[in-house]
């Protein structure tokens, strides 16, 4: 079974353009290397300029498990320092 995820997340003010930039590094490195991602995307709100959501969706729990244990992770890490607080993550099953 399928299961998606939704991180909302909150950034720091003027961390913006550096946010979004490695975001696009790390998701890249994600989408290429982690087996079973079907979609780690981005959303930037339109109401509130610091908040965003990103949403994931992977092939199996199994598959999910192994990316959060995978090298990859180092990449979204580095972006904690951005964080205006902690994220929000919700997990979901697709049907």
């Amino acid at each position: 079974m399928a299961i998606g995820i939704t991180v909302l997340i909150t950034i720091q003010e003027g961390s913006n353009e550096a946010f979004e930039a490695g975001f696009a590094k790390a998701s890249a490195v994600v989408k290429e290397q982690d087996e079973g991602c079907e979609m780690y995307d981005l959303f930037h709100s339109v109401e509130q300029p610091l908040q965003y959501a990103m949403v994931e969706r992977w092939a199996s729990q199994e598959l999910l498990d192994a990316h959060m244990k995978s090298p990859s992770m180092a990449g979204m890490a580095a972006l904690g320092p951005h964080f205006a607080g902690a994220p929000v993550m919700t997990q979901y099953e697709l049907s």
